[in-house]
């Protein structure tokens, strides 16, 4: 097979992450699409049990997941397509569905004790079963996704998308405004969304699995999936473990807008960083021997933030007037504060999948565990002593400090592994503006909706013009002045 050029590579990663995008909006638009319903219908003490009750889902899917579908993304492309490979994903799936099973079982055994142990009482208790129920589902129809992905097939994955956002919006909406269900209808209608969605997934990716196991992948997927447990846990605690803090030194309420602000915060991840990762990470292992390689990992790291941090700034900007639009009560608005914080942070986590390169193809996974845990330990440090004294808003600057710490170590670790160069330079660039203009945002305060849209609007066009002014090369401009040229006839015709 002809080796594929730096430039067509790049294209490749860019138009496949437009159509995952795509995907990741439609398959996670769901807790956005949703949040002016909630607002109206949920109080903050509410809106922070349904996140108590998320966190709990999202921690025990980390972990009974096995590491499936970390340890598929690994040895996919080992093998040439064929029985070897169905062999793999079979083996894949045998996992994962152990791990769903016994999440199941799990849950039904200590519903009453997981509901007095967030909530105080057992009211909850069968919320919890039916929650870490669709939490398991959900993580098999993840490992189906990956198989989908790697065979290209951006079309199903788009159609699943949006089949899944209806079912999801029509379920939840019917059973909160008509049924008056409160909390069990988001709870409810997303188990019944994941049903729907496994036997639609298993039907279009049922070709790639065969009848036999492979013992030899059995083994090292668990060599290589168990770790990322840890991973996956550290991850989510270090993510979530801080609305446990803030519900015993605050208040519910106090969880519902920090949930609500670290939500919006995280549409970075949605927008840019999922979709991305999606078609980088088998990218990364498909190319891995070829010569221009190292070019393209030192590419990619800086298109990466120059789309990203735009991205970043450009909703950080307009959080305040978004918080106004989608909140259904006055006392959500404050959470605008948490968005450009979390954006950041997210934005800083996204570049894991670009700098491990090093721990990633030696298969020494066990230094992700070891970096994430001390991680955990350092962002529980922080949230131990600072959200007693300055309330939730300590909560996001703590996760912003705790990944800038976890890729740094991440990138120290791997770099003597596989060197990755950089180009410091332009990413200080982009990064320093960036940050600039937020925080320049954050000290203004417009009388006029007007006057603010209009002012925030000609940051975002001075931000891009640095880019392309002082960070972009001369190769660079001339590859966006020759999309621009092409483009421009094909707008006047239309």
């Amino acid at each position: 097979m002809t080796e594929k050029s730096l430039s067509a590579k790049i294209r490749e990663a860019v138009s496949h992450t437009l159509i995952y995008g795509m995907g990741s909006v439609l398959q996670t638009a769901l807790g956005f699409i949703l949040i002016p319903l909630y607002t109206r219908y949920y109080s903050p003490n509410i809106y922070g049990t349904l996140a108590l009750l998320q966190l709990c889902a999202t921690i025990a899917g980390s972990v009974l997941f096995l590491g499936a579908s970390s340890a598929l993304a690994r040895s996919y492309f080992d093998y040439p397509e064929g029985p070897e490979r169905k062999k793999t994903a079979t083996t894949s799936l045998v996992i994962c569905l152990s791990g769903a099973v016994a999440q199941i079982i799990l849950a039904f055994v200590l519903r009453f004790q997981l509901s007095t142990w967030l909530f105080q009482n057992e009211k909850y208790a069968l919320h919890v079963f039916l929650i870490l129920t669709s939490s398991a589902i959900a993580f098999i129809n993840a490992l189906f996704y990956i198989i989908l992905r790697f065979q290209r097939k951006s079309k199903h994955v788009i159609s699943l998308n949006l089949l899944s956002l209806f079912l999801s919006v029509s379920l939840i909406t019917t059973f909160l405004t008509k049924l008056k269900m409160g909390v069990m209808a988001p709870i409810l209608g997303d188990l019944i969304n994941q049903i729907i969605l496994f036997f639609c997934l298993f039907l279009f990716s049922r070709t790639s699995f065969g009848w036999h196991l492979s013992k030899h992948e059995l083994k090292v997927q668990l060599q290589f999936g168990l770790p990322t447990i840890f991973i996956g846990l550290g991850y989510y605690l270090m993510t979530s473990i801080d609305k446990l803090f803030i519900n015993k030194y605050g208040t519910l309420g106090d969880v519902g807008i920090y949930t609500l602000g670290y939500k919006l915060g995280t549409m970075i991840h949605i927008l840019f960083i999922l979709p991305f990762s999606q078609i980088y990470a088998p990218m990364r292992m498909e190319y891995r021997h070829d010569s221009n390689a190292r070019e393209l990992y030192r590419l990619i790291l800086t298109y990466y933030f120059v789309i990203g941090t735009f991205i970043t700034v450009a909703i950080s900007l307009f959080s305040h007037e978004l918080l106004k639009l989608i909140s259904g009560q006055k006392d959500y608005i404050v959470a605008y504060k948490i968005i450009p914080i979390v954006m950041l942070a997210h934005l800083i986590y996204g570049v894991i999948n670009i700098i491990d390169n090093g721990i990633y193809f030696s298969r020494k996974i066990y230094y992700h565990a070891i970096i994430f845990w001390v991680s955990v330990v350092f962002n529980a440090s922080l949230n131990y002593l600072l959200i007693p004294r300055f309330g939730y808003m300590a909560a996001a600057y703590n996760i912003l400090l705790t990944f800038a710490v976890t890729i740094a170590l991440v990138y120290f670790i791997s770099n003597r592994l596989f060197k990755i160069e950089i180009e410091s330079i332009r990413l200080v660039k982009v990064l320093a503006a960036g940050l600039f203009i937020i925080i320049v945002n954050s000290l203004l305060f417009f009388h006029s909706f007007l006057i603010a849209l209009a002012m925030k609007s000609a940051f975002v066009a001075l931000f891009l013009l640095f880019l392309y002014v002082s960070v972009l090369n001369g190769r660079e401009k001339g590859k966006i002045a020759g999309i621009v040229k092409r483009l421009a006839p094909s707008a006047l015709k239309g």
